[in-house]
């Protein structure tokens, strides 16, 4: 059951150590967008456009998915990599507008959860298609532990 659309597959560059360079742009259209979560999303900084596009410039650094290597049995980073790329641009925003004057509280918990929305539809429009058990651990995952990486500083 799609939920959206990919643009291309990932064609990115690998820096050890752990660390993807983009070599082309990436880009999610979901299939279900509300004008508001867009604004939302444009205002913590998203590269969105009025359609709801998500766009990851070539030049994005990108760890795919953070998924712990002692859990890849059940989850890898390749299981989950479009949509994760997608949901790492949507937390780099996050993460910015976390650090910035007048961040305002509700307006990130409502962006972070419509990031998370969105990698759930990436999870579900991903081809090859990704098993539901493995959606929906790592939906789970982001939305229980994605607070801190949503709000730390960017590394420099």
């Amino acid at each position: 059951m799609s939920r959206g659309k990919f643009n291309n597959k990932i064609l990115a560059v690998f820096t050890p150590p752990k660390t993807w360079v983009l070599e082309r742009t990436l880009s999610f259209q979901p299939d279900v967008q509300i004008i508001d979560d867009i604004k939302v999303l444009h205002k913590i900084g998203v590269n969105v456009s009025a359609t709801g596009r998500i766009s990851c410039h070539k030049g994005m650094k990108t760890d795919l998915a953070s998924v712990p290597r002692a859990c890849w049995a059940i989850l890898s980073p390749w299981d989950v990599a479009r949509p994760a790329v997608i949901h790492d641009h949507l937390y780099s925003s996050l993460r910015k507008y976390y650090d910035s004057e007048g961040m305002d509280k509700k307006l990130w918990k409502r962006a972070r959860a419509i990031a998370d929305g969105i990698f759930l539809a990436g999870m579900h429009s991903a081809d090859p298609p990704v098993p539901k058990s493995k959606i929906y651990a790592a939906y789970y995952a982001v939305r229980a532990f994605g607070r801190w990486p949503a709000s730390k500083k960017e590394a420099q």
